[in-house]
């Protein structure tokens, strides 16, 4: 049976993963964006999201603690891939997370917002496709974190840096095929 103690320290990781696993399922668009032949952001890009992923990573604690984590995110791409909505739901042993994002792709830009329901937890992201993968900004009232993406048709390999956080590192892996 959980502690008070154990139960706010669930609550405590819960809050400071809800933008950064948000997080993880926003970088996608960088991905395909890399994997663009051009190396930059197009419609059909884009659109080779749509449909559900899911995967498995490790978010480590700067004590050097793991605990494994399983995410399912669904995409949703209008204005003919100018636009991406994203719903993303993930688990561990400890928490759940429930989010969103609203994403505009301009060229190789990326902007938009997000929002972790259950940790009532928002903010706004930016981005930027590079020549070797995407680079991603995260920023919330007291979040910020730095994320690289590479990824091919079928796979996404997501690591997430957090600023000034116990947690030191997210490593992430999502599959559609």
């Amino acid at each position: 049976m959980p502690t008070d103690a154990n139960r706010q320290a669930a609550a405590k990781v819960a809050a400071v993963l809800a933008p950064v696993v948000t997080a993880v399922a926003l970088v996608a668009i960088g991905a395909f964006a890399a994997a663009n032949s051009a190396g930059a952001v197009g419609a059909d890009a884009v659109k080779v999201l749509a449909g559900r992923w899911s995967g498995w990573g490790a978010v480590t604690h700067s004590s050097g603690q793991s605990e494994q984590v399983k995410c399912v995110a669904t995409y949703f791409v209008k204005a003919e891939g100018g636009e991406l909505e994203q719903n993303l739901r993930c688990a561990s042993a400890s928490y759940k997370i429930d989010a969103s994002a609203q994403l505009t792709i301009d060229g190789e830009k990326v902007k938009g917002r997000w929002e972790e329901r259950a940790n009532s937890a928002k903010g706004e992201v930016s981005g930027r496709v590079t020549g070797g993968g995407f680079n991603l900004n995260i920023q919330g009232d007291n979040f910020t974190a730095a994320m690289a993406v590479s990824a091919s048709t079928c796979k996404q390999s997501i690591n997430i840096a957090p600023e000034g956080f116990s947690i030191s590192k997210i490593a992430i892996g999502l599959q559609k095929c």
